[in-house]
């Protein structure tokens, strides 16, 4: 029974991400190579192809319901640069062949590492057409059989690092018709078209990407001007300066305080939109963006631009961009102030709301935790915020370092000696570590564990989804191990819980465990133990998960064979009171924390509403798992 704030607009990012030209001891087969020389040879010759050793392209972009432009350079054999502004978005990203950098929609700078930086490295490969040179450019090309595709020519190019594409080609004409590649769990198809001669060769001047499942995120680019072997200055591929945002601290400078509620296991902070009153944000280091809640936006006022598909913990759902004129996160005359933010609007209340029995007016995501060194103390209640350029970690923890798993930060970890991998780490999850469906599917782990697994529903922007909640034996991170976690074996068909690029997520019932530091500039976590680092984990020991919809509180989920099970309770009671008091005067923190964690034996007696009939059922809370 967890509850999750996390989204990532990770369709946003890999349509942006692939904006690039189409034109960019190894193994062909001789099937492959009459393909390739035909190709070759309709497009302009291999002579013609092999002279090129840099382009330029400018062009139009549409997508999200917006339009904007494109302009991207490269130079052989793996420099690239784009720049792409669409609606209210400016992004830049580059390689010079070693270094990947972005600057992302806030305009911080950005340098790629860890499986960013290899997927560079791929694109490099592909946006350059390296297999298409004599050497295949260290990689492999064959001829595959495509059921779906009977009328076109199928190639499958592998890049020296191992990530594929599919090229289809046109029988009659010879030309590329199609690219279909895999960006972690979606499928990205590029459909070129309009043909065109330009600086001696012919290329697509019309160039169309889908997202599988995700038609709102479809994205258009149309060529305007396409040069070729034009000189380029080096320092174009490198990283530029970037802009920090300008923070104004609205009382220590270069540091600020800021107490936080610890509700359901989130942190809750007051934030105040364009000078209106403050309201309730979740603080989620698991969301790629800010995000206002789009009934919340109306009522202030905010006009949202777009829209298009992102994806979240359960699955994927639909979101507009939108510009702040400020962003101010305070408290007792401490904070600080960003100004000219860009945001996602979408309704995140509908799935959030019934886990909390409240409202949410918004996310602060990734934009904004990264302009600072966070520091969250849980046993305190504090979150403190300091200025990256002045901070300096000085107490006895441990520093582990830490990658950016597209704007999320993740760490190598190891659950039972045996499972490694790369874990992110989720403010906005309440859970203690969730298994992606394709590591947990690899590795059979409901085979092997789900003997004693409880199915449960968790739920996060985009929906709902099963699980299956099993005890491990011991989960390490950096220095630090303990015995017997809850570990969910996610059952989500899509969103961020099904990635293939990281093995799982760590959420609240481990980092509560510590006081954190995230040095997202360094790429450094800091840990200390705190108070509960050796409490165990613990499962509810009434087994109902309580929901609010309007004014009434409903039984979402009834674990089987629980204490609420057995005293009768069935999925879609509406409660009435809990104890002889009227459910809705009860504290919803102060009753989830009393049924979940109450002593063992402890009677809790309900009044619930089953059709037309009220019934009394009495909970004798045990443990479950």
């Amino acid at each position: 029974m967890s509850r999750r704030s996390s989204l990532c607009l990770t369709a946003f990012t890999a349509a942006l991400a692939l904006l690039l030209p189409i034109f960019a001891r190894a193994e062909i087969t001789p099937e492959a190579q009459l393909i390739v020389d035909r190709y070759l040879e309709v497009t302009g010759g291999k002579a013609s192809f092999l002279a090129i050793h840099s382009s330029h392209l400018v062009g139009t972009v549409e997508a999200f319901g917006l339009k904007g432009r494109v302009e991207t350079w490269t130079e052989a054999p793996a420099s690239s640069r784009s720049n792409t502004e669409i609606g209210p978005l400016k992004i830049q990203d580059g390689f010079d062949g070693t270094v990947a950098w972005r600057v992302d929609q806030s305009g911080k700078l950005v340098m790629l590492d860890g499986q960013e930086l290899e997927e560079s490295k791929n694109s490099a490969f592909f946006d350059q057409d390296r297999w298409l040179h004599p050497d295949q450019g260290g990689g492999k090309v064959a001829v595959v059989k495509d059921p779906d595709a009977k009328d076109r020519v199928v190639l499958e190019v592998t890049a020296p690092a191992g990530r594929t594409q599919r090229f289809y080609f046109d029988p009659a004409t010879g030309l590329l018709a199609k690219i279909i590649r895999k960006r972690d769990q979606m499928t990205v198809t590029s459909t070129l078209s309009d043909y065109r001669d330009a600086a001696g060769r012919k290329v697509p001047y019309t160039v169309r990407q889908q997202v599988v499942e995700m038609p709102m995120n479809d994205l258009t680019v149309k060529v305007e001007t396409y040069e070729t072997n034009t000189t380029i200055d080096p320092e174009l591929f490198k990283p530029p300066a970037g802009e920090d945002a300008a923070v104004k601290w609205l009382g220590t400078p270069g540091m600020a305080k800021l107490p936080f509620r610890y509700r359901g296991r989130h942190i809750w902070l007051t934030a105040s939109i364009n000078g209106q009153p403050p309201a309730d944000f979740i603080f989620d280091t698991g969301a790629s963006l800010t995000v206002i809640d789009s009934a919340y936006a109306a009522k202030i006022g905010l006009a949202p631009e777009g829209r298009l598909q992102a994806v979240g913990a359960g699955s994927s759902g639909s979101a507009a961009f939108a510009q702040l004129q400020s962003l101010r996160v305070e408290s007792a005359g401490d904070g600080v102030e960003l100004k000219d933010r860009k945001v996602a609007v979408l309704s995140v209340n509908p799935f959030l709301a019934p886990f909390f029995w409240r409202d949410v007016a918004g996310i602060i995501g990734y934009d904004f935790i990264t302009q600072f060194v966070t520091e969250i103390r849980y046993d305190d209640s504090t979150l403190t915020l300091h200025d990256p350029k002045t901070f300096k970690y000085s107490g006895n923890g441990a520093e582990v370092p830490f990658e950016l798993a597209g704007t999320v930060p993740a760490v190598r970890m190891k659950i039972d000696g045996v499972y490694e991998g790369l874990f992110r780490l989720d403010v906005g999850s309440s859970a203690t570590v969730d298994l992606h469906g394709p590591f947990v599917k690899q590795n059979k782990l409901r085979e092997l564990y789900g003997k004693n697994a409880i199915e449960v529903t968790s739920g996060g922007f985009g929906g709902t989804f099963q699980s299956l909640l099993v005890r491990m034996n011991q989960v390490e991170i950096g220095p630090y191990s303990w015995k017997r976690p809850l570990v969910s074996l996610s059952g989500a068909e899509g969103g961020a819980l099904a990635s293939e690029q990281s093995q799982g997520n760590v959420g609240n019932q481990i980092l509560e465990r510590f006081v954190c530091w995230f040095d997202y500039e360094n790429r450094k976590l800091y840990l200390e133990p705190g108070k509960r680092y050796s409490k165990p984990d613990d499962f509810s020991r009434c087994g109902v998960q309580l929901a609010k919809f309007g004014d009434e509180i409903k039984a979402m989920q009834v674990v089987p064979h629980s204490p609420a099970a057995k005293a009768g309770f069935k999925v879609g009671d509406r409660v009435l009171k809990v104890d002889g008091k009227p459910v809705l005067e009860h504290d919803a923190d102060v009753l989830r924390a009393n049924l979940d964690y109450g002593e063992p034996g402890t009677k809790v007696a309900f009044e619930v509403q089953r059709g037309k009939k009220t019934k009394k059922l009495t909970v004798t809370l045990g443990n479950i798992l």
